[in-house]
């Protein structure tokens, strides 16, 4: 994980730090609004799986916690809010392991998000849409108090 993809991210890419995006105080101004769109895009189909273009796999919400959503192709692992807002800063989403926590590549879970971030992001409008271009504005946002 790229601990520099967002001026506000507190911490060392170490659970439980790496979530630290649930919690940052700046995530209302514009990464909960996108992180919105995911997880409405994720029950768009009254709870029945969310077919992501290009890719096999299938997206469904996870009625238990908001900042996480689940995929599915064979087996159903979980897409958190953290990894997306990380893949929007960056363009990486991929699988880390152990040792390498501080892959720039890495997603914050070390899982394997990639195609399927890049897949939500072409369903909800493209890379150009406002929520996205505020979100990189926040993440880049050096001279904002928190």
């Amino acid at each position: 994980m790229d601990i520099t993809f967002c001026a506000h991210y507190q911490g060392d890419a170490l659970p439980p730090k790496n979530r630290f995006c649930r919690n940052c105080p700046m995530a209302k101004t514009a990464c909960d609004p996108l992180w919105s769109l995911v997880v409405a895009l994720s029950k768009s189909n009254r709870g029945d799986a969310v077919r992501l273009p290009g890719t096999r796999a299938v997206m469904y919400p996870n009625p238990d916690n908001w900042n996480i959503v689940h995929l599915k192709i064979n087996t159903k692992w979980g897409l958190p809010k953290e990894d997306f807002l990380h893949f929007i800063a960056t363009g990486f989403a991929q699988m880390g392991r152990k040792g390498e926590r501080l892959d720039n590549s890495a997603s914050p879970s070390m899982t394997r998000q990639e195609p399927y971030v890049q897949a939500i992001v072409a369903v909800l409008g493209g890379e150009n849409i406002p929520e996205i271009t505020a979100v990189r504005q926040i993440q880049q946002d050096t001279g904002s108090q928190e």
